[in-house]
């Protein structure tokens, strides 16, 4: 990123939903909620078995301020904000399940749709899903507009990704968001943005 040797140095702070009148200033806010699922399984015969996920969105540590400095893509597992929270299949269950997880209640400055602005999941250390924050229906990028658009929905792990969970089992999963350094384009746009939003899981009952 083009930009003068003090503002290099910076780390910034900024509270929720303040615009921030420093540098690559970011308002970021997550609240999460619990999300118990139960139905039944399309079995072809006249039970209904038992059906049971849960998650600790609910419990899980809120991001509710902001230190995102640039930095290089591969440093995100130790320098990006994250949040860690877990699915489980409960053994009462007599199904396995398939879960996805989405960014709901989001809202998004102009100039934060933007192929900088990162996120990634990882499952129990291994798999790892990521995306970028590019929306042309907010705005084309480079955009310095900091307006906010509303009322998005973004999704993170879909159902043609959906994860299989079987009876019994826990998923560990890691939500990372950060800013991408590159230091060949001038990145200035992204300063002040706002950003909000919601994570959900949502389960249904698999063979």
């Amino acid at each position: 990123m083009k930009k003068s040797h003090s503002v290099k140095t910076y780390t910034v702070i900024v509270l929720v939903f303040v615009i921030s009148i420093m540098v690559f200033g970011v308002s970021v806010s997550y609240s999460f909620f619990n999300l118990q699922v139960s139905g039944s399984a399309d079995t072809g015969r006249n039970e209904t078995p038992p059906f049971e996920v849960t998650t600790t969105l609910n419990d899980a540590s809120i991001i509710d301020s902001a230190e995102l400095a640039l930095i290089d893509g591969a440093d995100y597992l130790t320098k990006a904000e994250s949040v860690s929270f877990s699915v489980t299949n409960s053994p009462s269950s007599a199904v396995s399940a398939k879960y996805t997880i989405d960014l709901v209640e989001m809202s998004l400055s102009k100039n934060l749709a933007s192929k900088y602005f990162k996120w990634a999941i990882v499952v129990n250390g291994t798999e790892t899903y990521t995306g970028d924050f590019v929306d042309e229906s907010v705005s084309t990028e480079p955009s310095s507009d900091t307006e906010v658009v509303s009322d998005l929905t973004k999704t993170l792990i879909g159902e043609e990704e959906a994860i299989t969970l079987n009876v019994g089992e826990t998923d560990n999963l890691v939500f990372y968001i950060w800013l991408e350094n590159d230091d060949a384009v001038d990145q200035l746009y992204l300063t002040n943005g706002d950003f909000s939003g919601k994570l959900s899981m949502s389960a249904v009952p698999t063979r």
